[in-house]
């Protein structure tokens, strides 16, 4: 492995860290000022981002990301999770159920001089929501 591999792959454990400690600000630290999330419907900017990262804390706490695995190649680097959270505020117009969920997550992030520049993500939302009671248990068995 290159050095910018593994330099790259420390970044993502910092992510990571950053994310286990609840710790919004540290992980804009690690984001290019015009860094860009590849959304399903288009692209959203930095603060776009930090803003619904932001919500998403703040509704569900005791954030632990639990590492499948972190592959890196050249300045591309893929990640695969699993998210384990208390839901414990309001999320999409769900008060708090205090359950505990969890969720998988890949993506892919672009790393130029120690800072993510392009981040491309699929969490399994279907499931997300099942736990949240807004979808019924059957849809699921639609998409496994």
């Amino acid at each position: 492995m290159s050095t910018t591999e593994e330099k790259n792959k420390a970044v993502v454990a910092r992510l990571i860290d950053a994310w286990n400690r609840d710790d919004l600000a540290a992980l804009m630290t690690h984001w290019a000022p015009e860094m860009v999330h590849h959304a399903r419907d288009g692209v959203l900017d930095a603060a776009t981002v930090g803003a619904e990262m932001g919500r998403f804390m703040r509704a569900f706490r005791k954030i632990r990301m639990e590492v499948h695995s972190v592959v890196a190649e050249g300045d591309l680097v893929a990640t695969r999770f699993t998210v384990h959270a208390r839901h414990d505020g309001d999320y999409l117009g769900v008060p708090a159920t205090h359950r505990q969920i969890r969720c998988a997550l890949m993506g892919q992030l672009r790393i130029v001089d120690g800072l993510v520049v392009e981040h491309w993500g699929v969490a399994d939302g279907l499931h997300l929501l099942e736990q949240l009671g807004l979808l019924p248990e059957q849809y699921l068995s639609a998409t496994a």
